[in-house]
């Protein structure tokens, strides 16, 4: 096993490997690089071949000539990291209209490891408000909003996520047996929302359903509304309704 010395002077190497590449410099050969880095071709070859396996490089070959470029994970990532740092700002105002519509705390949570991170919130403005402090985080597993999260995961991502969850109860109400869950996500994805009742805070009812990314099916976020189950005043179609719609209308100013 490496030294830690070693591991942070081959991480070292690879971030000046990276560095390389600019506007100007957009496709480079091997000795391009070396020439730039001063790294000896093998311990490069060996570089960029680690970077290439994790798609972080890209390889093309054109008129006999290898060249090498930032790969397609650059820009997952960085669209992962716009979305989630900005998608509060494009959120925020339909947040508002929902609560001011269904006098509920509104929530917004997107996936962090096994967990689900509540980035935003608008409270009610009822005496008693149960609901995650902004920056809290709650497991997948439990209650309406990480459901969401976990029900839209890729089969193989789902399944690695559901084998390393440490199911606990929270309340009385947790649902903490592996097949519950699993068939209660089956129904989040064919119903296209979640429910809860006291799963986090005893008393409590919440529905949630997924943002999506705009023209994907693959989920950014979570939306929810949360509070006593007195609260509610209406069908509960009523609010699932209100609940996609204000998440479609989070989408559409995504793509603006």
């Amino acid at each position: 096993m490496l030294d830690s010395s070693k591991r942070n002077s081959s991480i070292e190497k690879a971030l000046i490997v990276l560095n390389c590449f600019s506007e100007q410099n957009f496709a480079l050969t091997l000795d391009d690089i070396s020439k730039i880095t001063n790294i000896p071709r093998s311990t490069l070859f060996r570089i960029l071949s680690t970077l290439e396996e994790y798609k972080y490089i890209k390889k093309s070959l054109v008129s006999n000539k290898t060249w090498y470029t930032l790969g397609y994970t650059f820009l997952e990532k960085g669209q992962m990291v716009h979305r989630h740092l900005d998608i509060r700002d494009y959120a925020k105002e339909e947040m508002i209209a929902l609560r001011n519509e269904v006098n509920l705390n509104v929530q917004l949570a997107i996936q962090e490891g096994l967990d689900a991170l509540y980035i935003e919130q608008i409270p009610s403005w009822r005496p008693v408000r149960l609901y995650p402090a902004i920056g809290r985080r709650a497991p997948l597993y439990a209650a309406a909003c990480p459901r969401i999260l976990l029900a839209y995961l890729g089969n193989k991502e789902q399944t690695e996520v559901l084998n390393r969850l440490n199911l606990k109860k929270f309340t009385n109400s947790t649902t903490i047996d592996r097949q519950d869950i699993e068939q209660i996500i089956m129904d989040i994805r064919e119903k296209g929302y979640s429910v809860s009742r006291g799963e986090l805070f005893d008393g409590t009812l919440a529905f949630a359903v997924p943002v999506f990314y705009p023209k994907s099916q693959k989920v950014l976020a979570s939306l929810s509304i949360v509070g006593l189950e007195n609260n509610y005043d209406k069908n509960f179609d009523y609010y699932i309704s209100l609940l996609k719609e204000t998440a479609g209308n989070i989408e559409k100013n995504l793509l603006s």
